[in-house]
């Protein structure tokens, strides 16, 4: 049985690069009527142009001074826009986990009071996610947009009405489990189920070291490098404390895969480590999840390694990943006694859709014939 066969039944290989669908046109049709519903004052506050380093600052946490404007400066009709265009550009389970992430913003202030007092309202708003536009968005245009609060960090990028890229897509949750909230249970029970399905030998393979890193080895970083190490605590956080022989054994290293491939898995595993996948590659629309899943598949689905490290249950702390040559997925519970989600889904070659701009740009400099072109671009809509 070949690994194309594994796959799971809803992520058919497609036949063509690009089917023509219409996911980038509908995303640049719901931001252009938010966009139509701003003054002048709030437009000079959520546009930034395509090319400013601002856009590669996707961090998370909370903090002062964003780009963009807040939810809690939008008019109640705005705010009913930017929640189509969130879910325009997800899947509905996708735009589900979003809202969530943000409602829960109100159940952590109340938890906060005690040590933060009143100023815990100020950061702990479900209105305190700031939306930018990279560019004004138009048809036939590259441009894009960035969602940003605590836990919660979407990035998408259309490029030239054709093509969108979605990472960083992070989601993360405080407390991970509390009354009816568990918005990442999912990831984490296929994690476990995969983990638990493997042989004493291949979960060895699989656990890199007995301490899990305090949030992603990766930080958030703009661009993933060569090789990255986590901190040594979180940001504002000394419960999840590492040294650094064990930064050292967490490290990520671009190109040099560790723990448990693909390749070495049964059909049965390697159908759970697809479901495990696919919890976090189905938060975007379909037709967009069929592009992300031709780039893993072109890269070699087999080339991804499944990374554990920490505890084996899940009252403990624990993280996993999963990596490849296209693909980095990180899943981080640490903090507060393993009641504390942070993950994250990058494409290491891709994020901020780097590639397919750059691909676009070259296509566009390139006459009919194939030769380049002597004359650069016009109109400037590229960034």
């Amino acid at each position: 049985m070949t690994a194309d066969d594994q796959l799971h039944h809803a992520h058919p290989p497609r036949n063509r690069p690009i089917d023509g669908d219409f996911d980038p046109t509908a995303v640049t049709f719901a931001a252009m009527a938010l966009f139509d519903h701003l003054d002048a004052a709030q437009r000079a506050r959520i546009v930034v142009p395509l090319s400013d380093e601002n856009r590669l600052h996707w961090n998370f946490l909370p903090e002062s001074g964003r780009a963009g404007l807040p939810l809690r400066d939008m008019t109640d009709t705005q705010r009913y826009l930017t929640h189509r265009l969130v879910a325009q550009s997800t899947s509905l389970t996708g735009y589900a986990k979003a809202i969530q992430v943000m409602s829960l913003e109100n159940v952590l202030r109340e938890l906060n009071v005690g040590a933060f007092g009143h100023v815990a309202a100020h950061f702990r708003d479900p209105n305190g996610y700031y939306l930018t536009f990279f560019d004004q968005p138009q048809p036939d245009a590259s441009w894009g947009w960035r969602l940003v609060g605590h836990h919660l960090s979407l990035n998408v990028t259309v490029v030239g009405q054709d093509r969108m890229a979605v990472t960083p897509f992070l989601l993360g949750a405080e407390p991970a489990r509390i009354g009816p909230f568990r918005i990442l249970g999912e990831e984490e029970d296929r994690a476990f189920a995969l983990l638990d399905a493997l042989d004493p030998a291949q979960r060895a393979t699989a656990t890199i070291h007995p301490v899990p890193p305090p949030d992603f080895a990766t930080r958030c970083v703009p661009v993933i490098g060569a090789e990255e190490w986590p901190d040594v605590h979180g940001v504002g956080r000394r419960d999840a404390m590492i040294t650094d022989a064990d930064r050292a054994a967490l490290r990520y290293v671009r190109g040099a895969p560790r723990g448990l491939p693909r390749a070495g898995m049964s059909p049965a595993q390697a159908a759970a480590f697809d479901e495990l996948l696919g919890s976090f590659l189905s938060n975007v629309r379909p037709a967009q999840l069929g592009r992300e899943m031709d780039r893993i598949r072109s890269a070699g689905l087999d080339a991804l390694h499944f990374v554990w490290a920490g505890g084996h249950t899940i009252d403990t702390p624990h993280y996993f990943r999963i990596e490849g040559p296209v693909t980095l997925v990180e899943f981080d519970n640490t903090e507060d006694d393993a009641n504390h989600v942070h993950t994250v889904w990058r494409d290491p070659t891709n994020d901020f859709g780097i590639d397919v701009l750059a691909e676009h740009r070259a296509a566009q400099h390139r006459s009919p014939s194939g030769s380049e072109e002597s004359k650069p671009h016009e109109g400037g809509r590229d960034g």
